[in-house]
């Protein structure tokens, strides 16, 4: 899928790129993985490592290997985009890799990793999903939340 996205948008991202993750979640918590220079997830609170990759668009021919992982029931997966790590405070810092590693480590939900880097001073685009594998016969409690930004005044 990534292989095949890459080619078309070669030539057509104006000198860009685009990161990507693709997965599959499987019912019995198989994880099937696909990177493109995207940031790794965290699984129980510590980075999982996936292979290297180019981002899409830079060259036709790019390699996207998969990774599979086996959750458990209780284990977290989570996704994120870098709307998060590059959260900056009203002072100019970035929110960055250690306070990413602190966030989760404490194996928050995708609402509690939105509220911090808001809280922090968030203002690009973010996207996290949280999964947990629930054992059998346990009901999901899903929920999707958006936060609403006030437009930047400057910008409007």
């Amino acid at each position: 899928m990534l292989g095949r996205l890459n080619r078309c948008l070669v030539g057509r991202m104006g000198g860009g790129f685009a990161t990507g993750v693709v997965f599959r979640v499987d019912r019995d918590g198989t994880v099937i993985f696909a990177n493109a220079g995207h940031l790794p997830p965290y699984l129980n609170g510590k980075e999982y490592p996936l292979d290297a990759s180019l981002p899409l668009g830079l060259i036709a021919h790019s390699d996207y290997t998969e990774t599979k992982v086996q959750l458990k029931p209780g284990d977290q997966l989570a996704v994120y985009t870098d709307g998060l790590l590059e959260a900056t405070s009203p002072t100019g810092e970035l929110f960055g890799f250690e306070r990413m590693n602190a966030l989760f480590a404490s194996r928050p939900t995708a609402q509690q990793a939105m509220k911090a880097a808001i809280e922090f001073g968030q203002e690009d685009d973010i996207t996290v999903l949280t999964f947990t594998r629930l054992a059998v016969g346990v009901e999901s409690t899903t929920s999707l939340s958006a936060p609403i930004l006030a437009p930047d005044s400057a910008n409007a």
